[in-house]
């Protein structure tokens, strides 16, 4: 809801001593306390809004208010801007600054009559407010940490299941079968089965609950369904019934915990905790510690959320993953097909094994659309079903998405406005957590601070919170980077926040969609992806005076409209992937904006010149085109700037002297150079002094000196290097690449330049990964490379060569044929490479032989060599002192152009 983000931008309104919209700051205040105080039932009013159409309109008046306020605010502080910035432009000539004066003079005036014009709406809208604010009274919301009865109801589980009704989980059940019976260590162990709403982690528990094998072993089994909120007396209860204990209804807590204990201790129990939410540990340890049996006990707990895993203190954590195509479809045609003849089951077949498709693996999906299905009768019906956005069948919104609301509903508020602006992906698409949290960011989720560490904290935490709870799956992490997030949404789920957004103001367009009846003068998120421009007409950019986050990717546009420049709520601008040339000026009038997205705009000749006054611009991101012309000085003031994904220096002259003053940017930075730099631009950009860049590529095209590659030294503690060196003027590599760099983890070089011989690179403390490509100067490496100067023997001290490198790649290295090899006495005084796990030789045809010290390791586990027929010929049989020296390596593969064979 849109009241968070309004108390976000309250609170430092209410901190200044000066009146500003409003006439006093008691006003602020008053303001701000009706806000809260609507905060604190608005979780209950969420979960009963599901159900209650009465309150569900309650909370979108509630909405529009907190909108049209939030819009007022904005209007108010972006004049403020307008005037600072224009009173900042530094003008020389003398009629230019009268001219400035005067319309500065007029600019004062608008800016008056704009307040008082503000101040009025803002009073009209708290008197609206007022209203909203007493009708809450009428609906008896309960403040944050009560419980309505009116709130979605989770139904009880049993331990009955039909298991001929379970489709595709027997080797689940089996491994799961075997933590419980398994005697590995003492005392009581704790199994959890994890996964998203629907996944069928209650049945697999049933499953293994009922199994023979499982009544025989544990003494005692009791099945207990637990939800929210989590009673840990009742629980108590539970178990005490199940040995036959007696119990006073008045029993405090302690007593009962006390004789659970006492009545289960000597006992080998089996007791299953179904659907398990508390994040609370608080709550959950008194009943841990009263649950402790004989050796071989097992507490099996079933839930969503990661968070409750860790809580609990799991021992064995069982994920339990989607349903196979084969599987779904069994599950869905044995309830979709109950009374039909076989013809009739061969006529539907077809079209339903296509729906169960779209179940996506979601046992709970595959029930609901069999359910569906079983009252429809003809292929009509059926094609309907087939055609039809989930979120659009009720039928299936009645059985299917009340379980997802359960997961939806445990969130707090700030939290459902994170999952739901997740709309604007594609199904099946690759979600990336940077971008994910700049959208937050520009819809005020994560504060107003202007704190970007804290705010990426934050984002992160949310990020974390929402995929514990199975929001999100196949997540992958950057190997070196763990803020490099990347993951999908399960297409139910993309369903289910589709039908969450349905009533919120956001317009979604992909592929040829054309726009529908919709009030675009209310949109915050505008998406449109793949859309041509017939479908995606210019005008319509004026039209959308509310938005927020604007999304035009793709869309094939060759130009921005001057319009752009009034939308000035605008946070979030995505125009990648279009053949557009210029942008206009006007685009610099959006005094909030955030984010500017030109990737892969490689027609772009330029930015604007006044992109100065973008004060607010913290990622500018686009990719270097040959077409980019150059670089406006006003970059150079842009001081506040996060993230600048690639600076080029062109129109004849560098400027990289426009980094110096830029050193709050963060993540990665490409750098390109077409032409000749000069060494005191170079050092003007002061690259050492980026700090938090993690991740740096230094491209050459043009003649490149070596004192200009000098200056060009990196921040200390960067993590990756990437050097395209194709046009350096010089026969060593900088000194830097080897003094400065002690937190280096990748590093990959490509060069066709005149060095002979590699830096000793060996001495980089961290580094992991590295990569020599294109050395084609480079016939011999010798042991300099190791970080070697003299003889070993000198070294007797001298710590391993590359001690943590993991990954070594030689690419085209053409001219290579020698490398230098130590003997087994001198492996006495020196350590190489102790952790290289994998070693890759590709297209070095030269190359004679690879060091035996490396070959012997007992760390290597894959090599390959490729299209490198000296190293094929000597190493590629299978018989001989040869491939004795490799044939200890689990993995090696011997790669040409024309065939591929593996050992």
């Amino acid at each position: 809801m849109a009241v968070f983000a309004l108390l976000e931008r309250l609170a430092p309104l209410i901190e200044r001593e000066v009146n500003l919209v409003l006439q006093s700051k008691q006003e602020v205040e008053n303001l701000s306390g009706k806000l809260k105080k609507i905060q604190d039932v608005l979780q209950d009013a969420e979960r009963t809004g599901v159900t209650d159409s009465k309150v569900k309109n309650w909370l979108k008046d509630l909405q529009d208010v907190s909108y049209e306020m939030d819009d007022a605010l904005d209007e108010w502080e972006t004049a403020n801007l307008q005037l600072q910035i224009e009173g900042s432009e530094e003008i020389s000539d003398p009629w230019e600054k009268i001219i400035s004066f005067i319309r500065s003079i007029c600019l004062s005036f608008e800016h008056v009559v704009g307040r008082r014009e503000i101040s009025l709406k803002i009073k009209g809208l708290i008197e609206k407010l007022d209203s909203i604010d007493k009708r809450k009274d009428e609906f008896g919301f309960l403040p944050s940490g009560g419980h309505n009865l009116q709130k979605i109801e989770r139904i009880e589980s049993t331990s009955l299941v039909d298991s001929a009704c379970v489709h595709g989980r027997r080797i689940d059940k089996e491994n799961l079968i075997q933590n419980l019976l398994s005697e590995g260590g003492g005392g009581v162990h704790i199994v959890s089965i994890v996964g998203t709403g629907g996944v069928g982690k209650t049945t697999l528990a049933q499953l293994a609950f009922n199994d023979p094998k499982v009544e025989k072993h544990f003494q005692l089994r009791k099945w207990i369904s637990v939800s929210d909120p989590f009673d840990d007396t009742k629980i108590a209860k539970s178990v005490l019934e199940a040995v036959g204990e007696n119990f006073s209804d008045t029993s405090d807590r302690d007593t009962l915990l006390q004789s659970v204990k006492k009545s289960i201790s000597e006992k080998k129990f089996l007791i299953v905790l179904d659907d398990v939410w508390t994040e609370d540990r608080r709550k959950w340890e008194p009943l841990k510690n009263s649950l402790q049996g004989a050796p071989g006990s097992r507490i099996l707990v079933t839930t969503r959320s990661d968070r409750v895993v860790r809580v609990i203190g799991t021992d064995t954590r069982q994920p339990l993953g989607q349903l196979s195509d084969e599987d779904c479809w069994s599950l869905l045609s044995k309830i979709a097909f109950v009374g039909r003849t076989k013809e009739e089951c061969e006529k539907l077949e077809d079209i339903g094994r296509k729906i169960a498709l779209n179940c996506k693996g979601l046992p709970l999906a595959a029930k609901a659309m069999g359910s569906l299905l079983c009252l429809k009768d003809t292929v009509g019906e059926w094609l309907n079903v087939l055609e039809s956005p989930l979120w659009q069948l009720e039928e299936a919104m009645v059985e299917l998405f009340p379980h997802l609301y359960l997961s939806y509903n445990d969130l707090s508020p700030v939290h459902k406005c994170c999952f739901s602006s997740c709309v604007i992906y594609p199904k099946d698409s690759v979600i990336h957590l940077d971008e994910l949290i700049r959208i937050w960011m520009a819809h005020g989720y994560l504060g107003s601070s202007g704190n970007v560490d804290r705010m990426r904290r934050m984002g992160l935490e949310f990020f974390k919170n929402l995929e514990m709870r199975s929001f999100f799956q196949e997540l992958q992490k950057d190997e070196y980077d763990e803020s490099k997030i990347s993951c999908k949404m399960h297409d139910i789920m993309h369903d289910f926040v589709t039908y969450l957004s349905k009533d919120e103001y956001s317009l979604i367009l992909y592929g040829g969609v054309q726009i529908t009846n919709c009030d675009i003068g209310k949109v915050r998120t505008f998406c449109a992806r793949n859309v041509s421009q017939e479908g995606l007409p210019l005008n319509l950019f004026s039209h959308l005076k509310c938005v927020r986050v604007l999304i035009a990717s793709d869309c094939g546009l060759q130009e921005l409209p001057q319009e752009i420049g009034k939308l000035i709520h605008l946070r979030y601008l995505d125009l990648s992937s279009n053949p557009i040339s210029e942008l206009p000026e006007t685009l610099c009038d959006l005094y909030n904006l955030q984010t500017l997205d030109l990737q892969e705009c490689y027609r772009l000749s330029a930015l604007p010149q006044g992109i100065y006054k973008l004060i607010n611009l913290r990622h500018l991101l686009f990719h270097i085109g040959r077409s980019m012309k150059s670089i406006p000085q006003g970059l150079e003031r842009l001081t506040g700037l996060w993230m600048l994904s690639s600076f080029t220096p062109g129109g004849g002259s560098s400027k990289l002297g426009y980094l110096k003053e830029l050193n709050q940017l963060r993540g990665s930075l490409e750098l390109h150079l077409f032409d000749s730099s000069e060494l005191d631009d170079a050092e003007k950009a002061e690259l050492k002094n980026k700090i938090h860049i993690q991740d740096l590529k230094l491209s050459f095209s043009g003649k490149v000196r070596v004192d200009v590659m000098e200056a060009l030294q990196p921040p200390p503690k960067l993590q990756r290097l990437e050097m395209n060196m194709y046009r350096y003027d010089g026969t060593q590599f900088p000194e830097w690449i080897t003094t400065s760099l002690n937190y280096l983890r990748v590093l990959h070089i490509f060069s066709s330049m005149d060095c002979s011989s590699l830096p000793p690179l060996g001495k980089l403390p961290m580094l992991e990964e590295l990569e020599i490509s294109f050395m084609e100067s480079m016939k011999y490496v010798g042991n300099e490379f190791l970080g070697i100067m003299g003889t070993i023997q000198e070294l007797p001290n001298a710590g391993p060569a590359f001690p943590k490198l993991r990954k070594l790649r030689f690419f085209r290295c053409e001219n290579w044929e020698m490398w230098e090899d130590i003997t087994n006495d001198e492996k006495d005084h020196f350590l190489i490479m102790p952790r290289l796990r994998e070693l890759d030789i590709v297209d070095c045809d030269r190359l004679k032989a690879l060091p035996h010290c490396l070959l012997t390791m007992a760390s290597l586990e894959y090599l390959t060599i490729e299209n490198s027929s000296n190293l094929a010929s000597i190493y590629g049989g299978k018989t001989g002192d040869d491939w004795d020296k490799i044939s200890h390596i689990p993995h090696i593969n011997f790669i040409n152009r024309k065939r591929l064979s593996q050992h």
